[in-house]
Formats: C-alpha cells, structure tokens, sequence
C-alpha cells in the first residue's frame, strides 16, 4: 500500500488538476448573438452547440501567500463530447480525454489520474461536461446556479452543494455576452482568485451565432 504522503501528494496533484480544470470550465466562447441569452436554458442551449473550440487564454492568479499577482498564458482546445487539453507557454498543463487526465509538465506527461477515484474532482469535471453537453440537469445535480442577464452581458455564478467540493472551492463566476464566454474567475476556499480572460482563434461549426 503506498504511504501516507505519498497519497497526500497525489490528491495534491488532483486537486491541481481540478483548479485547472475549473479555470478551463466553458471555454467555449462563440459569436456574440444579437440579445442575451433570456435564461439559463437558453444559455446552456448555445454553449452547447459547439463541437471544437480554440482559445488563447491570459490568467492571473491572486493569492494571500504573494504580495503581487502571478500570471500566465497559453492555449485550451476543447473537442467534443469529453476532450480538454490545456498547455501554457511553458508546456505544462492537462489533457483531459474520457475519464482520465493527463497531467504535464515541460511537454511530458508526468502523471495519470482516474478522476472518479477523487470524488470532487469527479464534480469539478461533471460541471464542465455539463456546460459542454448543454446539460442544465447535470450542473444542477452539484451546483446552485445563479444567471443575471444585463442589457449588453451576462454573469453565471456556480457555488457547490457538495461538502468536499466546497472545502476547495467558494464559487465559479463567469462573464459574457451571448454566445461568447469573455472571463472566469474561481474563488478557491482559502481567499486564492484565479481569473481568466479568452480570445477565441478557432470554432467548429464557425457560423454559430
């Protein structure tokens, strides 16, 4: 049986992967449609209709721990129905492909983890294959779902029911307008604040409005 910091290192290791992970959550962005979205039905309606998705992402990371905020950039690729890949300009990241995640570091993959051996990792993905189905009743199963739609934007904010989950995780708020996912920021349970801005390079089908 491996030993107790061993294990302890590993779920930091998942643990990692699901912050990633939440950060990457709806990187969907599509072409802004003419009004918002009037609900969330019709939200979740539009974001999941895309079926490939490449982005450039800038991410900033605001923690308690460091007087100034550490950022990054790379690039996420998203391909329908469970394919998630992200790497930064410094070649690590995460490849995401059925139920199991890569996870990288300098261009190798260092790691392999099972997420439904980690429970709120296993939540943390099920969120973002809900967006990406278009399955409200998925989102609804492990989060409360908050969606104020404004005159020119959007916000949807995600706060987790499950216990486990939300020792690691406050809340999920994300912006946009129409179709088009514009920012995420994760609000991790000890004060950290991950926020992430998109630039859209790349969709299939590329007339989805």
């Amino acid at each position: 049986m491996p030993r107790r910091g061993a294990d302890s290192a590993r779920r930091q290791r998942c643990y990692g992967a699901g912050a990633l992970l939440l950060c990457g959550w709806l990187l969907v962005p599509a072409a802004a449609s003419a009004a918002e979205p009037a609900d969330l039905e019709a939200l979740m309606a539009l974001l999941g209709r895309v079926q490939r998705v490449e982005v450039a992402y800038e991410e900033t990371v605001e923690s308690g721990l460091v007087s100034t905020a550490i950022g990054s950039r790379g690039r996420l690729e998203y391909q329908a129905p469970d394919r998630l890949r992200r790497i930064s300009e410094r070649n690590d990241g995460f490849d995401l492909d059925g139920q199991r995640i890569r996870l990288i570091r300098g261009g190798t993959v260092v790691t392999e983890i099972e997420i439904s051996d980690i429970a709120p990792l296993e939540a943390m993905v099920g969120a973002l294959r809900g967006c990406f189905a278009g399955d409200l009743a998925m989102l609804e199963d492990d989060y409360r779902l908050h969606y104020a739609p404004r005159e020119e934007s959007w916000e949807l904010r995600l706060e987790p029911l499950d216990g486990a989950v939300s020792r690691l995780l406050k809340r999920i708020e994300l912006h946009g307008s129409g179709a088009t996912v514009r920012s995420i920021a994760v609000l991790e349970a000890d004060g950290d604040r991950r926020t992430m801005r998109l630039r859209l390079l790349a969709r299939e089908p590329a007339d989805l409005d």
